[in-house]
């Protein structure tokens, strides 16, 4: 056991596990899952597919120290696991089974911790706002809501995972977050690539939706249903500003918001048509004025688009009646707009605590699933129908001190990440959103990359075509020296 353990903790560079890690942080392993989880959706094995992957990657944490590693394997089970519709009690069945991944991620983060006192950083601004809000998880609701719907499973559940579940994975993390010993790499480029992972799958996904059902597309040529659409579509807005990184270095990666996009169309949601091309539009537009080494490629991938669009606009209407029907659709918005004018009662009922994020009153308008809470499916009704003024308070305060801190890193990684925030932001004006634990605990994730690797030292300066002072600036963490050359040669002198 100790000769195991010696061996976990001083990795050579010729040793077979330092090989295994290396495997675990390469396109190669990304790659190897991402068609795993195809194949479980073509199959239909979603739930033992989740739980065998789930097993793999509890493997992961505790042969690799690196933690970056298994954040495309616990992303593509909430990716695909999305897709078992009302299988609560399917999954309960093999819960057992979960007791492996808990223990391994306990594993790894008690054996691989950090142990040179000198290199532990203090918490930053982010953890303030942080425990304020999940202090206001848990008063919600005090004084109206039900003593049983305030301690029910899914209540508590909720009302921990959305506030101190956060708190403890920043502190987990903080000193955490990077490349194991034996392997280096620029953590911005690979959270970049997983994001782009991400977004091949699903595009592979909704492919794989369409071809199951083929028979029917052809009959009536029209956007099939898919229940987890608005999943799909907000991981994919989140991922989407990543893929502009990246193709900064590999132009390739460009073609995949404008995939990802079509995905978006063909899965019918209404938020990623609309609040998703919003994006796509402003990150073409940022593309265009920053990247000029590209602009003629970006200029002619606009143009096959438009000419594309042009030559099958009747296909194209035919294809899209069936979510233009439900935008224009009166009764289509008669349940969110209750939900709206239900979340100011709410307020009035309690404006100091609201009703609480385990209040089910609302049930007469949506009924919610099991284990789910009944949603206002907007993220500023949630607040100030939850939590009243005082949530108004602390996450409007969590807001703004995330706010200023990416205003203050002046990084191109930081800005990806502030387009990843954004995204996540619209879509939750229409959707659950920030309030769904899984996208709250990706968007933490990258707020606390960025409070970690962001160095102040400006090796270079990028003036935006946007007025004078606006400028970006990129620390040594983000470009090797070869890119940084290539970068220079390509960079307007100042004025």
């Amino acid at each position: 056991m100790s000769n195991v353990i010696s061996q976990l903790r001083n990795t050579t560079d010729s040793s077979k596990l330092y090989k295994l890690r290396r495997f675990f942080a390469s396109d190669y392993f990304c790659a190897l899952i991402v068609l795993y989880s195809v194949a479980v959706i073509c199959f239909n094995w979603i739930i033992p597919g989740a739980f065998l992957l789930a097993v793999i990657t509890g493997f992961v944490f505790i042969l690799s120290d690196d933690i970056v590693s298994v954040f495309l394997p616990i992303m593509l089970i909430a990716s695909f696991g999305i897709q078992a519709n009302d299988s609560l009690w399917d999954y309960m069945a093999l819960a057992p089974v979960a007791a492996f991944p808990i223990f391994a991620i306990l594993f790894h983060h008690i054996f691989y911790r950090e142990r040179d006192k000198t290199k532990v950083k203090r918490p930053g601004a982010l953890l303030l706002p942080m425990i304020l809000v999940s202090i206001t998880n848990f008063l919600g609701g005090i004084g109206t809501i039900p003593v049983k719907s305030y301690f029910s499973p899914t209540s508590l559940i909720y009302m921990f995972a959305l506030g101190f579940m956060i708190v403890i994975v920043y502190f987990l993390n903080y000193n955490h977050l990077g490349a194991g010993k034996n392997y280096t790499t620029r953590i911005d480029k690979r959270i970049a690539k997983i994001a782009c992972w991400l977004m091949l799958f699903l595009i592979l996904a909704t492919l794989e939706g369409y071809v199951e059902r083929w028979a029917k597309f052809i009959e009536d040529p029209g956007i099939l249903y898919f229940q987890w659409r608005n999943n799909a579509s907000t991981l994919i807005m989140m991922a989407m500003p990543f893929a502009f990184y990246m193709s900064a270095r590999k132009f390739w990666y460009i073609l995949l918001p404008f995939f990802s996009y079509g995905a978006m169309i063909m899965l019918g949601s209404r938020g990623g048509l609309i609040l998703g091309g919003f994006e796509l539009l402003i990150l073409i537009i940022v593309d265009l004025i920053l990247d000029k080494r590209h602009r003629k490629y970006i200029g002619a991938i606009l143009a096959v688009v438009f000419l594309s669009f042009l030559f099958m606009f009747p296909q194209i209407e035919q294809l899209m009646e069936y979510t233009l029907n439900r935008m224009t659709a009166a009764d289509q918005y008669s349940i969110r707009l209750g939900l709206w004018r239900r979340s100011v009662e709410d307020f009035h009922r309690n404006p100091i605590f609201g009703m609480g994020l385990g209040y089910m009153g609302n049930r007469d308008i949506h009924p919610s699933k099991a284990a789910s809470l009944c949603w206002y499916h907007s993220s500023l009704p949630q607040v100030w129908g939850s939590f009243g003024l005082v949530g108004l308070l602390t996450y409007g305060y969590q807001m703004f001190v995330r706010w200023k801190f990416l205003m203050s890193k002046h990084s191109m990684f930081a800005f990806t990440v502030t387009a990843s925030f954004l995204a996540l932001e619209l879509m939750s004006l229409v959707n659950p959103g920030i309030f769904a634990m899984f996208y709250l605990l990706i968007i933490s994730m990258e707020f606390f990359i960025i409070e970690k690797y962001h160095f102040p030292e400006i090796h270079m300066k990028l003036e935006l075509e946007l007025g004078a002072g606006t400028q970006f600036t990129f620390s040594e963490d983000e470009f090797s020296e070869d890119e940084l050359e290539t970068e220079i040669e390509n960079t307007p002198t100042e004025a």
